[in-house]
Parts: structure tokens; sequence; C-alpha cells
């Protein structure tokens, strides 16, 4: 009976860590890449607009060669105002975003991605598209009185799957053992 017992509790941890492995693998798929931008205006006494953040992605389409971007997080300054970025608009809602990036240049499309800032408009809130133009071969932002200017990005390291679930493993081996242990100082204090 004790060694079923044993046997149970050691595949119970087992199960836990490859679940989480494979959780954890999913969850990975996102890639994350620090963006910035500054695009200088057009006025000769106007305000630069830029920003900066994070962009969280899925991986990278091999037959289309892109990014969709999944969400966004981060700060843009409009005329020396700092506004958080919301969150990101969904494809076709805004400048008919396609919320696509490149992991080359031009690093996103004609039709951009689409955000939602804090801090503008009537309602507290405004959209805003970053996009690519390859007629003026720069970025800008669309509806804004901005010229183009630069965007970069730089990828952020993910951490390997099969550290986080090698520690889940050991974490359940190490619950195993210690009950073992507590389960022999109880049988000889009896």
């Amino acid at each position: 009976m004790e060694l079923v017992k044993k046997l149970g509790i050691a595949c119970a941890s087992a199960v836990v860590g490859l679940t989480a492995v494979g959780a954890y693998s999913t969850a990975q798929a996102a890639q994350l890449f620090d963006f910035q931008y500054s695009f200088p205006s057009y006025e000769a006494n106007g305000t630069a607009i830029s920003a900066s953040g994070t962009l969280t992605t899925t991986d990278l389409d091999p037959i289309n060669n892109n990014y969709t971007i999944t969400g966004i997080s981060g700060t843009r300054i409009d005329q020396g105002i700092a506004q958080t970025i919301i969150g990101l608009l969904s494809p076709g809602t805004y400048g008919v975003n396609d919320n696509l990036l490149n992991p080359s240049e031009p690093l996103l499309t004609k039709n951009g991605f689409s955000y939602l800032v804090s801090g503008s408009g009537e309602d507290g809130q405004g959209n805003v598209n970053v996009f690519y133009s390859s007629f003026s071969e720069g970025y800008s932002e669309l509806s804004s009185d901005v010229d183009y200017g630069n965007f970069s990005i730089n990828p952020r390291p993910v951490p390997e799957p099969h550290t986080v679930g090698g520690s889940l493993i050991a974490l359940g081996f190490g619950w195993w053992r210690k009950r073992k242990q507590a389960v022999a100082s109880r049988k000889k204090a009896s």
C-alpha cells in the first residue's frame, strides 16, 4: 500500500511539472519587444511626439515573415504631456491598422498598428496609429501634426521553458522527499 501511495505522489508531481511546461510553452509563444519612436513637428515651433514601451507579439509567422502585435504598454508624450498607453486596438479599427511587425526594415506596414491612450480627446482617451510610408520612406502617426521620424524595436530575451519545467519538477520531487522524511520520522516516534 505504501509503494502505491509513493508512486501516486511521484506521478502527480511529474504530471504537475509536465503540465506547467506545456502551459509555459504556450505562453512562451509570445515575443516581447521594447519599442521607441520620435516624430518631429511639421510646424517650426511645434512639439515632437514620442512614445516608448513594450509590444507583445506572436512568434514569427514563417510564411508571411512577420509578427502579429497582440498587446502594448508604455507612455506617449504629446506636447510635453505624458499619456498612458491603455491598450492595443483590434485590426481594422483605426487607420485600417493590421497590427503587424516585421523582423527587418521596414518594421511596420503602411497600415501600422493602433492603440488607445489616456489624457486626450473629449472622453479623456484617444486613438493613435503608427505606420510606415514607402513614399516618404519613414514612420509617422496618422492624424497628428508630425513629420516622418524614427521607429525602433529591441527584442527582449524570453526564459527557456525547460528551465521553468525543470524547476517545477524539482519542487515536486523535493516536496515528495520531504513528505517521505516526515512520514518516516512519525513512524520512528511511534
